[in-house]
């Protein structure tokens, strides 16, 4: 019986170890979690369902390569300014809310790999006869922090544009006649024209966008393991799937 005692004894505290092991894989905010800050104003890719629950593309994809990678998503939401702060300053292990790739930002995170691309487009009334050979002499909507915002105001001007901390006040803005028209990522422009009546999508030449998650500098083992998790979600067609549900939803 004394035997039988010890071997369990040990048994346990080999299971402990082994347990304790596995939480410790990658170092996170929050031990076996991704927390994950976010925008969630910007469908398709996040947003808000009737019962107060974050969905959308990324939010999809998130959980797989949480289920892959066996840590549980901690969603948090917030402005998008502050989420792309938040990994920064150790509140978030990433920022996933539609962030594009850009130089300055690579000095702020590691990146992980591209899962889409997008462009900037013009979204604004019917027959408000605005496009991209004249938004210049018009007010346009921005949400505050995104390329939308930068490009606005490098080539038409502070004057020209008005910041919002969230898409759906600038959508409210448009709607309102507080604003002409908003500079914004084309698939989401695409999904407001569907929830706003009256509202039309027109396109740009700003060039190509490319999307990716942002981590936290210094945590190798975890992007490695979130690239190694997406590259196969991307290469069975998974994410192109989740994209076209959300792009075809009404």
């Amino acid at each position: 019986m004394k035997k039988l005692i010890a071997l369990i004894a040990v048994l346990t505290l080999s299971l402990a170890a082994f347990g304790a092991v596995a939480e410790s894989a990658y170092t996170t905010v929050e031990a076996g979690k991704l927390s994950i800050s976010t925008s969630p104003d910007f469908p398709p890719f996040e947003y808000t369902d009737d019962n107060d629950n974050i969905v959308g593309i990324e939010p999809d994809i998130m959980a797989l390569i949480c289920e892959k990678i066996g840590l549980e998503p901690n969603w948090i939401a917030m402005d998008f300014d502050a989420a792309l702060v938040a990994p920064q300053t150790g509140k978030t292990d990433i920022v996933v809310s539609g962030v594009t790739v850009r130089e300055d930002r690579k000095t702020m995170f590691d990146f992980t790999n591209t899962y889409v691309s997008i462009h900037q487009a013009i979204l604004t009334k019917e027959g408000a006869g605005i496009d991209e050979t004249n938004i210049g002499d018009y007010l346009i909507g921005v949400q505050s922090g995104t390329t939308g915002h930068i490009y606005a105001e490098d080539d038409y001007g502070e004057d020209h544009v008005a910041a919002y901390d969230k898409y759906g006040m600038a959508v409210a803005a448009l709607t309102n006649g507080q604003v002409d028209c908003i500079l914004l990522d084309d698939m989401v422009a695409q999904a407001y024209a569907k929830r706003v009546p009256g509202l039309v999508v027109l396109p740009t030449s700003y060039e190509q966008e490319d999307f990716a998650f942002g981590l936290a500098k210094g945590h190798e083992d975890l992007l490695s393991a979130i690239n190694a998790a997406l590259d196969e979600l991307i290469a069975d067609g998974t994410v192109e799937d989740i994209i076209v549900k959300y792009q075809t939803a009404e």
